[in-house]
């Protein structure tokens, strides 16, 4: 009988034991989970740069009764992800993988985040200027309407507590409808004046304050850049939707060309894949951009036929890396808006 009672004791000893190695196990399969999923999304201070693709443009501004292309007109873009520690050992080993410490992503005194919020308002701003040039060169009817103004800097002897992103709405109780709105009340202002500003904001009004300041030549200043998103009535009628994954003001060139091709009867594509990429002003000068290697890259990885690029450094730096990767594609320099349109009616419509 004693014994009998020694075998359940240790039964139930070693039933106890068990069900404590299969609680540590659980709990260590758990806590090595967690340790694989926080260093597999742990963002270390740095961004990873590569090479993009090809954005089709022929679908993504549709004009009423536009006329339809038979090759296509292309953004070119730069792919940017955080650096986690995967994605960081693969861009270690893949020589078209860049790896960039977050301070060279900051923009003065704006983080990371307040930069893509420039960025996308720059990027609205480049799609409005874009369409309005297309519209014009195709004898088209367009008109602004309204320009919504947007904080893209604040400098740091600037006396406000504006942000990058806020849209000004009104300025001591005036609309502001455009940019020289802005620059005509300031003119009746002196160093030193306190203005008080209606802005926008994630769909929230709010007013904010100013003491104004010495712009550095005497003149009158917020000590903020703002740039204007044009608010357009045209005739045939467009629909613009931004690309939510979009940023920055690069596509400029591109976009009014593709526009400009749904306004014409004739296809300037030729049914080829044209490719490019250049910042655009209202009196259709095309300005140099950042990233031109990863763009070329996703160019010829998607067998563009052609690679717009502005001229003096992008071209040069464009030309060195084709020579030096051996790439096939033809690579046009341009200066304005008319510079690619004409090499396209020249060499690549089909007559």
């Amino acid at each position: 009988m004693y014994g009998d009672i020694m075998d359940k004791i240790n039964d139930s000893l070693f039933e106890d034991n068990k069900e404590k190695i299969t609680v540590k196990r659980i709990i260590g399969h758990v806590l090595l989970i967690i340790f694989v999923l926080f260093i597999s999304f742990y963002e270390f201070p740095y961004y990873i740069d590569t090479p993009g693709g090809l954005d089709n443009l022929n679908e993504r501004i549709p004009i009423e009764d536009g006329y339809k292309a038979k090759g296509s007109i292309n953004l070119t873009y730069v792919s940017e992800v955080k650096g986690t520690l995967p994605l960081l050992l693969i861009a270690a080993i893949l020589p078209d993988w860049d790896i960039e410490p977050k301070e060279s992503v900051d923009l003065g005194t704006l983080d990371y985040k307040s930069n893509m919020v420039r960025q996308r308002i720059l990027m609205k701003q480049s799609y409005t200027t874009a369409i309005k040039l297309a519209y014009e060169k195709a004898h088209k009817d367009i008109k602004v309407t309204k320009e919504n103004c947007y904080v893209i800097y604040v400098f740091d002897e600037a006396k406000t507590n504006l942000e990058v992103g806020d849209m000004i709405v009104k300025i001591d109780d005036i609309d502001i409808k455009s940019a020289t709105d802005i620059t005509d009340i300031l003119s009746k202002h002196q160093i030193g004046d306190k203005i008080t500003i209606t802005i926008l904001n994630n769909d929230k009004e709010k007013k904010k304050e100013a003491t104004l300041i010495d712009d550095g030549t005497g003149k009158v200043s917020i000590g903020l850049q703002v740039t204007s998103e044009y608010i357009l009535e045209s005739n045939p009628k467009f629909k613009l939707d931004y690309n939510n994954m979009e940023f920055g003001p690069s596509g400029g060139l591109m976009i009014s060309l593709a526009v400009y091709n749904s306004l014409v009867k004739e296809d300037i594509t030729g049914g080829k894949v044209i490719a490019g990429t250049g910042t655009l002003n209202d009196n259709g000068y095309v300005g140099p951009i950042g990233g031109i290697e990863y763009k070329l890259k996703g160019a010829v990885n998607a067998h563009a036929d052609i690679f717009f690029v502005p001229s003096e450094e992008n071209y040069d730096e464009a030309i060195k890396i084709k020579e030096k990767k051996h790439y096939k594609i033809k690579i046009v320099k341009v200066d304005t808006f008319d510079d690619a349109l004409e090499y396209l009616e020249k060499n690549v419509m089909k007559k």
